[in-house]
C-alpha cells in the first residue's frame, strides 16, 4: 500500500507524535509511507529522527493564493507520480486542496478512487459553512479520531454518520522494567530516601496546568513534609513569560527545596517511573494524552484532571485516580489520599502497566488502522 500522511504541522504535539507513530507502524509493516510536513519546522526534525520518507516541497499551510495554486498542482503531480493508493491527512489546514486534487484526478480517471481518511486530534468547533460540511460527509470516506470525545465533537457539530467514524488509541510500547535505579535519581536530585514523588511532564503553558499543581503541592506539604514534585519540560525556554511566572511561583510559595525544575532529557521515561505518582494538571485539550500513557507504561499511576481524552484512559480506582472537578481542591484531595497509600498506588501502578501493554499496545493501532484502510481499497 503507498500511502501519503499530511502532517503539516510546525511544532511537535500529541498530534504531531500520533501522526509519527501511525507512519512508523506502517512503514515497519512493509508499506510505503509519505509523510507531508513543514520545512525547517520541529516536526520535521523529528520525523527525520523516526527515519520516515518526508515531503517538504508542498505548501498546505500558506494564505497566499499564488502559493495554494502551486500547491495544489504539486500535489495533484506527486500523487500521480508515486501511485499514491490512500491519503491520511491529519490537520485542516490545506485539507480542501486535497478534495480539489482528487476531483481532478478523477476527471482523469473516472475510475481512480483515490481514498481520504481523515484522522482529527483536536476538539475545536468545525468551522459551520456548507462547504466545509459538504468535504467533511461527501469528500471524505471515513474519519479516525484519537479519542471518543473527539467523535462526540465531530458527530454533535456536523451531519457525519456515526458509521464513518472510529476511535484509535494513542499507543505506547512498554520497556522492560527498571529502566534506571531510583538511587540514581534521589542522589541526582538530593532526594531523601523518605521522600514521595511526584512528576509532571509536558510544556510549560497555562493549559497544563502547573502553576495549579505548585498550590497544589504547598498544601499537601502539611501532611508530607518532604514531598516533591518534578516539573519536567520541553519546549519551553527561561525567557518565556510562563517560564517566568512559574519560577515566580515556586518563589513565592517558598517551594524552592521541594521542586526540581528538569529540562528535556533521554531518560524521561526513567524519570517518569522513578515518580511514585504521576499527575497530568492539565485544564483544557489532552485530546490524545500521550503523557498519562506513558506514565502507564513504567507503572507509574496517574492523577489527574478530568480533561478531554482523560476520563477514557484513566479509569478511576481501576488504572488511577481522576479528581471530580477541575479545581486545586478537588486535585488536592485525591493526591492526598493516594500519597498516604503506597499500597494502592502500587495495585494502580501494576493494572496501569497491564493496560498499557494490552489496550495501547502499538500492534492494536495498526491493526485497527489497516482495518479501516483496506477497507476502502478493497
Amino acid at each position: 500500500m503507498k500511502i501519503l500522511i499530511a502532517s503539516n504541522i510546525h511544532w511537535w504535539n500529541a498530534e504531531a507524535a500520533y501522526a509519527s507513530t501511525i507512519s512508523n507502524l506502517l512503514q515497519d509493516a512493509g508499506h510505503t509511507v509519505f509523510v507531508l510536513t513543514c520545512p525547517g519546522s520541529l516536526n520535521e526534525k523529528r520525523l527525520k529522527e523516526n527515519k520516515l520518507n518526508l515531503v517538504t516541497h508542498i505548501d498546505l499551510n500558506s494564505y497566499n493564493p499564488i502559493r495554494l495554486f502551486k500547491a495544489y498542482r504539486n500535489l495533484k503531480k506527486f500523487l500521480l507520480e508515486e501511485n499514491i493508493e490512500l491519503i491520511n491527512p491529519h490537520r485542516s489546514e490545506g485539507f480542501p486542496l486535497f478534495v480539489f486534487a482528487i476531483r481532478a484526478l478523477r476527471l482523469l480517471d473516472p475510475g481512480n478512487h483515490l481514498p481520504i481518511i481523515r484522522t482529527r486530534g483536536t476538539t475545536r468547533l468545525l468551522r459551520q459553512n456548507w462547504l466545509n460540511h459538504k468535504m467533511l460527509k461527501e469528500c471524505t470516506d471515513f474519519h479516525i479520531t484519537p479519542g471518543k470525545i473527539v467523535s462526540e465533537r465531530l458527530l454533535n457539530s456536523s451531519n457525519i454518520l456515526s458509521d464513518k467514524i472510529k476511535t484509535i488509541y494513542y499507543p505506547i510500547t512498554c520497556p522492560k522494567l527498571p529502566l534506571k535505579p531510583k538511587q540514581d535519581f534521589r542522589t541526582e536530585f538530593k532526594i531523601s530516601e523518605k521522600a514521595k514523588v511526584l512528576a509532571v511532564v509536558g510544556r510549560i503553558r497555562p493549559v497544563k496546568g502547573q502553576r495549579i499543581l505548585l498550590q497544589v503541592l504547598s498544601q499537601l506539604l502539611q501532611d508530607f513534609q518532604d514531598l516533591v514534585l518534578l516539573i519536567a519540560y520541553r519546549d519551553t525556554s527561561d525567557n518565556e513569560p510562563e517560564m517566568k511566572s512559574l519560577r515566580n511561583d515556586i518563589s513565592s510559595l517558598n517551594l524552592e527545596s521541594n521542586v526540581r525544575l528538569i529540562p528535556e532529557r533521554d531518560d524521561i521515561l526513567a524519570l517518569m517511573e522513578f515518580a511514585d505518582v504521576g499527575v497530568v494538571s492539565s485544564v483544557d485539550s489532552e485530546v490524545i494524552c500521550r503523557v498519562a500513557v506513558e506514565f502507564f507504561s513504567v507503572g507509574t499511576p496517574v492523577v489527574a484532571f478530568p480533561t478531554g481524552c482523560l476520563p477514557e484512559i484513566i479509569l478511576h480506582n481501576e488504572n488511577g485516580i481522576l479528581a471530580k472537578n477541575q479545581t486545586k481542591e478537588a486535585l488536592t484531595n485525591e493526591l492526598r489520599n493516594i500519597l498516604g497509600d503506597p499500597e494502592l498506588y502500587k495495585r494502580l501502578g501494576e493494572v496501569a502497566r497491564r493496560d498499557a501493554e494490552i489496550r495501547f499496545n502499538p500492534q492494536k493501532m495498526l491493526d485497527e488502522t489497516l482495518e479501516v484502510f483496506e477497507h476502502f481499497l478493497n
